[in-house]
């Protein structure tokens, strides 16, 4: 692997994390306003799209960062080498998984962010519709999962969890943390479908 190879690699890593991480964490706390009711989720996106140089920022810390790691994600996927039927070790059905929802999330977020922001549909409405409604499952899931495992691979990536020991507690960390947000985001879905 070449030094550009793997400062590409590890960049990728890197933004995956920050911003990426920190965005769907604020994206869970903005949407998790539609529990306090339909006019908090309301008054809370209204803030959110009123928020000054709301744009810019999306551009430089979502849209930018976003597209890059999903576009060298590809590539990644595009040169991974498959083998989880050959070795069928939980690591490696990690490995095959994550490219999987990485596939999953390029059309995800395309489609999301197209009936969104430049169709300007209305979520809660589109998700009435039983099929959209278990798209988007698979979508947020894919982003979950995605995201939970990448954390995962980051921290032995980044000489944060060395040892077999640390990376066990950490993948049953990234397992628990995956399994809240699967709950929350769906918790999130189902009182927009009923909003």
């Amino acid at each position: 692997m070449s030094k550009f190879s793997f400062f590409l690699r590890r960049f990728h890593s890197l933004i995956a994390v920050v911003p990426l991480g920190l965005f769907i964490f604020v994206h869970f706390m903005l949407n998790s306003a539609i529990f306090l009711g339909s006019d908090a989720y309301v008054t809370m996106m209204g803030f959110m799209r009123g928020f000054p140089f709301v744009q810019v920022l999306e551009l430089l810390l979502i849209a930018i960062p976003i597209i890059f790691h999903g576009i060298y994600g590809i590539y990644i996927v595009y040169l991974a080498k498959n083998n989880v039927l050959q070795y069928k070790y939980y690591r490696n059905f990690a490995f095959y998984l994550q490219r999987i929802t990485a596939i999953i999330l390029v059309a995800f977020i395309i489609w999301h962010v197209y009936t969104l922001r430049f169709a300007d549909a209305n979520l809660a409405v589109m998700l009435h519709s039983p099929l959209i409604f278990v798209l988007y499952v698979i979508g947020v899931l894919a982003a979950i999962y995605h995201f939970t495992n990448g954390l995962f691979t980051f921290c032995i990536t980044w000489g944060i969890c060395v040892g077999d020991r640390a990376q066990k507690i950490f993948a049953i960390c990234a397992t628990l943390l995956f399994i809240v947000m699967s709950l929350w985001a769906v918790a999130i879905l189902l009182s927009l479908a009923l909003a």
